[in-house]
């Protein structure tokens, strides 16, 4: 009596699963961190001309509070500044600032001759997020 095919030895089967087990290994290598477990974050700066401290700064850092997906709030009024911590999938930054009617600060823009990781960002993310997702260890985590 003969072995079906797919029990039979073949060193290719014997590559592919030293790959899996090597992926495995290495996305399981180290236990995950907290924050991954948290949803992203951005941050944006605005400015609030005429922003004056007391009764109106807080009325402006109630309504920003208030605003879906925003996380954290600071006023500075000696500054004239609203920094926001938000969740992007929920909220983008126009639509803040349409509903605070206010700017955001203009940032210098980075030097385009100055040094820069030669990987995009969106690839890093990207294999970030494979590696927890194949994390074994992820699963014994309990937050």
């Amino acid at each position: 009596m003969s072995r079906p095919s797919i029990l039979r030895f073949r060193p290719w089967k014997a590559g592919l699963l030293a790959l899996v087990v090597a992926i495995l290994v290495w996305s399981s290598w180290e236990e995950p961190s907290l924050h991954e477990y948290a949803p992203p974050s951005a941050f944006l700066i605005l400015s609030a001309p005429g922003l004056q401290p007391g009764p109106g700064a807080q009325q402006l850092q109630n309504q920003a509070t208030a605003l879906p997906g925003v996380t954290a709030c600071a006023v500075r009024p000696e500054k004239q500044l609203l920094t926001l911590a938000y969740n992007p999938d929920e909220l983008t930054a126009e639509q803040v600032c349409q509903k605070l009617a206010l700017q955001p600060l203009s940032m210098p823009a980075p030097d385009p001759l100055a040094r820069q990781c030669p990987v995009p960002a969106g690839y890093i993310l990207a294999l970030e997020k494979v590696r927890f997702a194949l994390n074994l260890r992820r699963l014994l985590v309990n937050i």
